[in-house]
């Protein structure tokens, strides 16, 4: 099952504001670079597999379709107006789906949840 068009992040130039202008958290077998666009519309998603980590294309591919069942089953993990590149680790692929989405959904929460700071 294919993500929509509207919630893929496809060219190029969305890849590089991401990176310059987004986040970054480390969260073990992958890392997520995300962003708060404040649009109206859904949480948008991409998957990056570099065959420096995965040299094999039957691995990339599974980490991707790994990658994508995490958003697609989470929807509500990331709510409207955000954009989440998840870039695949070789350690992806050792560990269970169950873990992968503990692992995702803590980090979508710490992403998500409002930064508690000092008082003005």
């Amino acid at each position: 099952m294919r993500l929509p068009r509207e919630r893929r992040i496809r060219a190029s130039a969305e890849f590089n504001r991401l990176r310059q202008e987004g986040s970054r958290l480390d969260c073990g077998p992958f890392l997520l670079n995300f962003r708060q666009t404040g649009e109206k519309g859904s949480a948008r998603f991409a998957v990056i597999a570099a065959k420096k980590n995965l040299p094999l294309a039957v691995d990339r591919n599974r980490a991707k379709r790994l990658a994508r069942e995490l958003f697609r089953t989470d929807e509500a993990a990331f709510p409207a107006g955000w954009e989440v590149v998840l870039v695949i680790r070789s350690g992806m692929l050792k560990r269970s789906l169950a873990e992968l989405r503990k692992v995702y959904a803590a980090a979508a929460a710490r992403i998500v949840a409002p930064k508690s700071g000092p008082a003005a």
